[in-house]
């Protein structure tokens, strides 16, 4: 049994959408966003009550947790530091100590975010050096996790897809607005190594059979500007890439400090598991096939009642 945390977000319902295909047994907690998986055991629950947490374990005790759920608006983070701190890092941490308590294995995904971005192709032994709330929280997410559970698995990547709810990811948001004929802004000095949720989803589970332990980045194998990722997509979907203005992050509105150069170096996964990952338009082409083949609506349907 797997249990998924954050099941209605980016990540935890292409998981558990992938979960489902391959016929594993799944527990999906969401808390805010109530949702609906056929034959799936969906659990309501807030990550900041401790004691539902460990009431939940003793009652289930699953084989792995997969950690999706977090907070990852930079600028709410950034003015809400306490609640960050408490979801981020403090549920992560009494997650983990109930995973380990009833010998469940815990996956808890993190952040490209966690480095400084000085310089880019940060390895799983670079030292991280966050910049602002959210990424500092999710590095102290890291570090609670690790005290608590030896056998954890910590993912460093950076994702896009489809999401359930109205929430739109990168890749959704460039999208919509290219398709509306609008202008946008694609920063040329914003460099990252993206990595679509449902080929992230995959190798999670291929680490899973491995049961992988310690820090890995899983990314996509090719650098990229976010201005050159809102070009590809253009391409991929024929779309207008004039409407793209290259700008310099410099000269944006953006008020809270972001990392200029996150992107991963994926050795140590990609020998582990004996993989390739896949480049920047490979993963969008399987972006655009998933709404082709009709993907993206069945995703649409797990939202039953959208509160956030």
């Amino acid at each position: 049994m797997i249990l998924v945390t954050g099941a209605s977000g980016l990540l935890g319902s292409n998981f558990v959408m992938e979960a489902q295909q391959i016929g594993e047994d799944i527990i999906a907690v969401s808390n805010l966003n109530h949702i609906y998986f056929s034959l799936i055991k969906i659990v309501q629950m807030d990550l900041k009550d401790k004691e539902k947490i460990d009431e939940l374990f003793e009652a289930l005790t699953p084989e792995w947790v997969v950690h999706c759920a977090a907070l990852t608006n930079v600028d709410w983070c950034e003015q809400h530091p306490y609640e960050t701190y408490e979801i981020n890092t403090e549920a992560s941490r009494n997650l983990a100590r109930a995973a380990d308590r009833v010998g469940s294995r815990f996956i808890y995904i993190s952040t490209d975010s966690v480095f400084d971005g000085s310089r880019g192709n940060y390895s799983e032994n670079d030292t991280p050096s966050p910049i602002n709330i959210y990424a500092k929280s999710k590095l102290a997410g890291e570090r609670a996790v690790q005290d608590e559970s030896e056998s954890s698995l910590i993912i460093r990547t950076d994702i896009y897809g489809w999401n359930a709810c109205e929430k739109l990811s990168l890749a959704e948001w460039i999208l919509k607005e290219l398709e509306s004929n609008r202008t946008i802004n694609g920063f040329t000095d914003v460099i990252f190594t993206p990595i679509l949720v449902n080929d992230l989803s995959e190798i999670i589970f291929e680490s899973m059979k491995y049961k992988l332990s310690g820090i890995y980045n899983i990314a996509g194998v090719q650098a990229c500007s976010k201005y050159d990722f809102a070009r590809d997509i253009a391409e991929i979907f024929n779309l207008n890439d004039q409407l793209i203005e290259p700008i310099s992050i410099s000269d944006s509105s953006l008020r809270v400090p972001r990392p200029r150069n996150v992107t991963l170096n994926t050795k140590k996964i990609c020998e582990k598991l004996d993989i390739s990952m896949h480049d920047v338009k490979s993963g969008l082409k399987r972006f655009k096939a998933l709404r082709d083949s009709g993907f993206v609506n069945k995703l649409k349907k797990i939202k039953k009642e959208q509160i956030c």
